[in-house]
């Protein structure tokens, strides 16, 4: 029989490099029977990826949508780790797969890297505040969203959304969709090893000579280890293939968070600085507060609303449906906070 086929998205990248790693150096037997794609840019790319036993499909970018959509025609599942916030490449994905009639599987799956900054309020503006936590399992979080979305439009918002219609009205796909808070650590992928929220704020820090929050700081966001996301992936698609699906939830209910940690702005700016300051690189372990428009000008290109969604807002999310199904994150505390150090040290390196 034919091995099952997985096209990855984003291969070189964070998440997605981070998460085949994950699939190539599985245990699990069905995993181990894969055929994986993934879709690149770059000739060298692909000479790396076939060197791993995976097949590389070059393509010009996620803004082709037929070639996305033929190339997922192939497959029997699209796990899409790139562009979070391209509506038109989910929806050619989901087609795509939809069209795959000679495939292993009856049932087509696409599994679809989110973030939680679509459920952040606006706590420095006071335009939204939101004092409660959103669980994956006991609340409606796809009616959330588009309560949301029609007061205002928000690219990842608007994706998750696209991802979850197209897929309830297209026979034969089912849609899952894992919402990540602040990804941190070390990725294990060929190519980008660098996380993006705390690098940004590390190099904003480098620059002012000290770590900074917006307003008071005081908003409260939600963390997970990139190893430990990659473990959630691994999980979904293994349950894909062994046909345990009944307590898989998809489609309007198939929305998965992935939290294990928790922080303020402030504190994780003050963690920052700490390892700034441990390093010689600040005089003093001080930290200071942007009001919303500096930050917008510093991090988002003068955009408040991205600024205050992404680096000030409240975002609390409880990962009662992914630990339901069996997913056991295994980092903690003390696995941050050495993941500062490291951060800083990458973008030492890098810059």
């Amino acid at each position: 029989m034919a091995p099952t086929k997985l096209l990855l998205t984003g291969a070189t990248g964070y998440i997605g490099g981070t998460v085949l790693t994950q699939l190539l150096e599985s245990t699990i037997t069905e995993i181990k029977q894969l055929s994986i794609s993934v879709l690149v840019r770059k000739p060298d790319q692909a000479e790396i990826f076939s060197s791993k036993g995976v097949t590389p499909i070059i393509f010009n970018g996620l803004e082709d949508v037929e070639h996305l959509r033929r190339v997922a025609s192939e497959h029997d599942i699209v796990l899409h780790a790139a562009d979070s916030t391209n509506p038109a490449a989910a929806e050619a994905l989901i087609q795509g797969l939809a069209e795959n009639q000679a495939g292993i599987k009856a049932t087509k799956y696409f599994i679809h890297t989110s973030g939680t900054s679509s459920l952040g309020d606006q706590p420095v503006s006071k335009k939204l505040i939101e004092n409660r936590e959103f669980s994956d399992k006991n609340d409606d979080i796809y009616s959330y969203l588009k309560q949301r979305e029609a007061v205002k439009s928000y690219a990842q918002r608007a994706t998750d959304i696209k991802a979850v219609e197209v897929g309830e009205k297209t026979s034969g796909v089912n849609t899952l969709i894992v919402k990540a808070p602040i990804i941190y650590g070390r990725g294990t992928g060929f190519f980008n090893k660098k996380s993006f929220h705390i690098p940004v704020l590390i190099k904003g820090a480098l620059a002012a000579g000290h770590a900074q929050y917006v307003g008071d700081g005081a908003g409260v966001w939600d963390y997970v280890h990139v190893v430990d996301l990659a473990e959630l992936f691994e999980l979904l698609v293994s349950k894909i293939l062994r046909g345990e699906t009944s307590n898989l939830p998809s489609g309007k209910k198939g929305i998965y968070f992935a939290n294990t940690l928790r922080h303020s702005w402030k504190e994780l700016a003050e963690g920052i600085t700490k390892s700034c300051y441990e390093a010689g690189r600040f005089g003093s372990p001080k930290t200071q507060s942007l009001s919303l428009k500096e930050a917008a000008d510093i991090y988002t290109g003068g955009n408040e609303y991205i600024a205050e969604v992404g680096l000030a807002s409240n975002s609390l999310t409880n990962a009662d449906l992914s630990r339901e199904i069996g997913w056991a994150p295994k980092m903690t505390e003390a696995d941050f906070q050495q993941s500062l150090a490291d951060d800083l040290n990458l973008t030492l390196n890098s810059a």
